[in-house]
Parts: C-alpha cells; structure tokens; sequence
C-alpha cells in the first residue's frame, strides 16, 4: 500500500510538470554564443547557465526568461521579465523602409 501511494504521488508530480511545461507558449533554450547571425559561424561562448524564453508581451518588447544556475549542491532560479525593445526596432525599421520606398513603389 506505501509503494502505490509512493507511486501514484511521483506519478502526479510528473504529470503535473508535463502540464506546467506545455503550458509555456515558447520555452525556447538559448545555450550558444554565435560571432554572426547564422549558425554555421563561428562558436564565441558556450552559456554555462540554463536561459530560456519563455513568453513574449503582445507589443514584442517584453520577454519572460528563465534562468537557472548552480553552485555545488545549491541552485538558484530566477523567472522575470526582460525589457529587449524588438517590437520598437522593428517598428522604426519598417517606418525606415515606407519613407525610402516612394508611395509609387509600394
């Protein structure tokens, strides 16, 4: 009777970080440093801590990110938000782009 009890709690505990995990829209892992944006360039850094994105606000300029370390037998998590302006940039960008390009060549 211990053992099943044992079980069924390990059981629900896995399925329960099955669940939290699927329920993180991105969950995209960022390990590797690269020297330009393409990964056949060359490999300047190899991230030693665990970083992950795991959401992004509606406007793209806000990033949720995850970042675990550890130091011997304690380890640290941190879960916040980030403030990268990619919605803006990519905004001004795009304003760049309409005013080179003439209304006759839209």
């Amino acid at each position: 009777m211990k053992n099943t009890l044992v079980f069924l709690f390990l059981t629900l505990i896995l399925i329960g970080s099955v669940l939290a995990a699927a329920k993180e829209p991105y969950n995209l892992e960022v390990r590797t440093l690269y020297s330009a944006p393409d990964e056949t360039s060359n490999v300047m850094y190899k991230i030693p801590i665990e970083v992950k994105l795991l959401d992004v606000s509606a406007d793209a300029n806000w990033h949720k990110v995850k970042i675990g370390f550890a130091f011997g037998p304690l380890s640290y998590t941190y879960v916040g938000w980030v403030k990268i302006p990619v919605g803006e940039i990519l905004a001004a960008r795009m304003e760049k782009v309409a005013k080179t390009q003439g209304p006759a060549e839209q």
